[in-house]
């Protein structure tokens, strides 16, 4: 059990994802992705929805990983692996970037870009 996040860059109507990518317990990231969520005006839990990225949020997610997320400690959240977030900001920061550049790429070409998770 934990947390699985996903993002689909580029996804085509016909369902076909053009680049997918994977996180396990990132917590900072989650973090980012559920004030996100919030400030977006969105009801009930970011859990197994699908929140859609514009070229504003993933400019804010560049800045978030250049400083280590933070702004992003996660309190709690067992499930999140909070409890080695430290671990996984550094983990993770090559696939973080990757993310980010072939986001931007994505929806400055008018292609949607999508995250969600699982807990």
């Amino acid at each position: 059990m934990g947390l699985d996040q996903y993002a689909w860059v580029g996804r085509k109507p016909t369902g076909e994802d053009t680049e997918d990518f994977y996180w396990r317990k990132h917590a900072r990231l989650q973090e980012f992705m559920e004030q996100l969520w919030r400030e977006k005006g969105c009801e009930g839990e970011l859990n197994c929805n699908n929140l859609d990225l514009t070229e504003e949020d993933l400019l804010a997610l560049q800045e978030a990983i250049g400083n280590g997320y933070s702004d992003y400690f996660c309190e709690g959240g067992f499930f999140w692996g909070h409890q080695f977030q430290e671990e996984a900001v550094q983990e993770y920061k090559d696939d973080d970037t990757r993310f980010v550049s072939a986001a931007l790429e994505a929806v400055r070409d008018g292609k949607p870009v999508i995250y969600s998770c699982w807990w």
